[in-house]
């Protein structure tokens, strides 16, 4: 896998969750999916425990990376820099999708925007670059 496809993962990970965020509020904002069905303790709760999920993610993914040898080739570092993105953005992503859906559940649009707010923005955070991978621009 090259740099640039590791770019495109992430545009598409990133377009996945600004989709759903837009798609759930509009659902949920214009009334055909009010469910209402979870109460706001719960959302308030669940919300913040998904939300503690994704920051770790991003403590994670910086972790994964500080761990690559400096000295390693630079395939084996673009390897472990790529595992370590990918890594690091499932767990921002799927925080982000469980507060969503547990704001639509809830029929909370606030919670819908917080969770797709909070997951684009920690993803845009772990965006991936060819500097922190410590690799040149060929490869």
């Amino acid at each position: 896998m090259t740099f640039r496809q590791l770019q495109m993962i992430w545009i598409a990970l990133v377009a996945g969750v600004a989709t759903y965020t837009v798609v759930i509020f509009a659902l949920v904002w214009a009334g055909p999916l009010a469910l209402g069905t979870l109460g706001p303790g719960v959302v308030n709760v669940a919300a913040t425990a998904a939300t503690l999920y994704m920051a770790a993610g991003l403590f994670i993914r910086r972790s994964l990376i500080a761990r690559i040898p400096s000295e390693a080739k630079p395939d084996v570092r673009l390897q472990d820099y790529r595992t370590a993105t990918i890594v690091g953005l499932a767990l921002m992503e799927s925080g982000g999708l469980a507060v969503i859906t547990l704001g639509m559940l809830a029929s909370s649009t606030t919670w819908i925007l917080a969770g797709g707010g909070a997951a684009l923005g920690m993803m845009v955070l772990a965006k991936p670059n060819r500097e922190e991978a410590g690799i040149d621009g060929g490869a």
